[in-house]
C-alpha cells in the first residue's frame, strides 16, 4: 500500500508540475506572439506613414509633369535628343531638389520584369545617381511593389529596403496611364530610411528588454511555483 502511495503521489505532483509547465509555456508563448505581432504592425504603420507623407507628395507633382502621349513616345523611340525628354528630365530633378527625395525616376516595361529608365530626374545628366534613358532593371530584383505598381495600375507604398549601393529607402511607386487608362509606365520615388530604420531599432531594442525582464519575473515565479509544489508532496509523504 505504501508503494501505491507514494506511485500516486508521484503521479499527482508529476499531473500538478505538467499543468503548471503548459500554462508558463503557453502564456511565454502568447507574450511573444503579442510582441512579434505589434512589432510588426509598428514597422508596417510607421513605414507607410513616413512613405505617404514624404514620398507621395512628390511623385504626385512629377505625375503632373509627365505628359502620357510623349511618354509614351519616348519610351518607344529613345531618342535622347527629344525636347520633351531634356525639359522634362530638369522638371523632375528640381521637383527632386524641392523635396525629400532622394531619387525620382520613371520607367517603361521592356519585356517581362525587365524595365528601362525613360525619364530619370535623380541627378542632372551624366551624375553619378543618374539613369540614362534605355538603361535596364529586372523589376524581380526588386521589391514586389514596383511591378505591382504597373501590373494593377494603382499607387504601391514599397518597405524599408537596404542595399549595399543606395542604403536604406522606402519608396512609392505610381503607375503612369494613357489616355486609355492604359498603364505605360511607372514613377517612383525613393526617400532615405537611416533614421527611421534607426527608430525602429531603438523601439525593437526596448521592447525586447521589457519582454526579457517580463520572461525573468515569469521564470522566477515558475521556480517558486515548482518549488512549493514539491515542498508540498514532500511534507505529505513525511506525514503518511
Amino acid at each position: 500500500m505504501e508503494l501505491n502511495a507514494l506511485e500516486m503521489q508521484e503521479k499527482n505532483k508529476s499531473t500538478l508540475k505538467f499543468r503548471i509547465t503548459f500554462f508558463f509555456v503557453f502564456f511565454l508563448t502568447a507574450i511573444i506572439a503579442v510582441f512579434v505581432v505589434t512589432s510588426i504592425l509598428q514597422v508596417t504603420t510607421v513605414t507607410r506613414f513616413i512613405a505617404s507623407h514624404y514620398a507621395r507628395p512628390p511623385v504626385d507633382r512629377a505625375l503632373d509633369l509627365i505628359n502620357p502621349e510623349s511618354f509614351e513616345k519616348l519610351s518607344k523611340n529613345l531618342n535622347a535628343s527629344d525636347p520633351y525628354y531634356t525639359i522634362t528630365q530638369q522638371r523632375l530633378y528640381n521637383v527632386k531638389q524641392d523635396t525629400s527625395c532622394l531619387y525620382l525616376y520613371t520607367m517603361a516595361q521592356e519585356e517581362g520584369s525587365v524595365f528601362r529608365y525613360i525619364i530619370d530626374g535623380s541627378d542632372n545628366f551624366g551624375g553619378e545617381n543618374f539613369s540614362a534613358l534605355g538603361d535596364t532593371e529586372d523589376l524581380d530584383e526588386w521589391e514586389p511593389a514596383a511591378m505591382k505598381a504597373f501590373t494593377t495600375g494603382t499607387i504601391q507604398y514599397g518597405t524599408i529596403d537596404k542595399t549595399e549601393a543606395y542604403g536604406s529607402t522606402i519608396s512609392v511607386y505610381a503607375p503612369i496611364l494613357n489616355k486609355s487608362d492604359e498603364v505605360i509606365g511607372i514613377i517612383a520615388c525613393d526617400i532615405g530610411a537611416e533614421e527611421i530604420v534607426d527608430w525602429i531599432k531603438s523601439q525593437v531594442i526596448g521592447q525586447i528588454s521589457f519582454v526579457s525582464i517580463f520572461i525573468a519575473v515569469g521564470l522566477v515565479v515558475y521556480l517558486t511555483v515548482i518549488n512549493k509544489v514539491n515542498k508540498i508532496f514532500a511534507n505529505e509523504f513525511s506525514v503518511q
